[in-house]
């Protein structure tokens, strides 16, 4: 059986929608998938163990990255066809069934996802390697308790900023002498954040993972205690990997894209989202300044996540 997956390219989007691909893995457990993805979100798919390709789409003027699509596409006849972009290219290929899903702005998108397909889209799944479980198994020890912090974003009017972070990890510190930081986020990012995110931490107490796959992150997330970040592919990573997780909205849907699952928590600026619909956020300004970090030790002590 083929089955075809008309992916996002954004990393938050696409590890929403792993529950639904985990079914028809399931499901279908001699099936070969193909996925159309961006070259980002598709590091996710690296250890899929029923992949038969994967279709990488960097986004062109005039959508002409959809001739790609078409080409590489067009003629295999698909049995299933999953299309989360609910684009038009799922009606003229040859198929036995398809799924096109469109989102909206009403409910969670995993509720939309549930309602949508008709069977639990939560289970999230990341596959990893047995190489990546080693490499953490080397380096995380139960002696202590591991927080795994995310300073980053692909927006700056959602990030808290980064002296905010130290200050949270200085009080976690004092709080929980037992605990080490893990650092997530991309390389890029790491450019702008790590070094100032660590200037006044222990260097002992740091693990850098800025700039590792998205597996490998998820790895050493699977055998972590919690994770604070602002709401990011790398948020929705975490509760995929059945971490504790702490989102930070502001100018952001918590009611769409809220962390869920076990031990998951939302901490909003006093400004709920609709205030900031109602008025236009500057693109090079952080509005998250109204979080106070004492607010978050009071969540993380209140559910005892560590």
């Amino acid at each position: 059986m083929k089955i075809l997956v008309i992916s996002s390219n954004l990393i938050g989007d696409t590890i929403l929608s792993t529950g639904v691909i985990q079914f028809f893995l399931n499901k279908y457990i001699n099936s070969k998938f193909t996925f159309v993805i961006g070259p980002t979100a598709s590091q996710l798919y690296d250890h899929f163990p029923n992949l038969e390709k994967r279709i990488i789409v960097q986004k062109k003027k005039y959508n002409l990255h959809w001739f790609k699509i078409i080409k590489n596409c067009f003629f295999t006849k698909w049995d299933i066809i999953i299309d989360f972009r609910s684009s038009m290219i799922s009606y003229v290929l040859f198929h036995r069934k398809k799924f096109i899903f469109k989102k909206n702005n009403i409910s969670h998108h995993l509720d939309q996802l549930t309602n949508f397909f008709k069977f639990d889209c939560f289970n999230l799944m990341i596959h990893i390697s047995d190489e990546e479980v080693k490499e953490v198994e080397k380096t995380i020890s139960k002696q202590f308790k591991y927080v795994v912090i995310c300073p980053g974003g692909n927006w700056k009017p959602k990030l808290w900023g980064v002296k905010n972070f130290i200050k949270l990890m200085k009080n976690i510190k004092q709080d929980y002498s037992n605990v080490k930081f893990i650092i997530v986020g991309s390389l890029f990012e790491k450019k702008y954040y790590f070094q100032n995110v660590i200037n006044e931490i222990n260097k002992n107490d740091i693990i850098d993972l800025m700039g590792a796959s998205l597996t490998l992150t998820s790895a050493y997330m699977k055998k972590s205690d919690l994770f604070i970040g602002n709401d990011s592919g790398l948020m929705h990573l975490s509760t995929a990997s059945n971490l504790a997780t702490i989102g930070l909205f502001g100018p952001t849907d918590d009611k769409i894209y809220a962390p869920k699952g076990i031990s998951c928590f939302v901490v909003r600026t006093k400004e709920d989202y609709e205030y900031f619909k109602r008025n236009i956020c500057e693109p090079n300004k952080s509005y998250m300044q109204s979080i106070n970090e004492k607010s978050i030790i009071g969540l993380i002590q209140k559910n005892k996540l560590l």
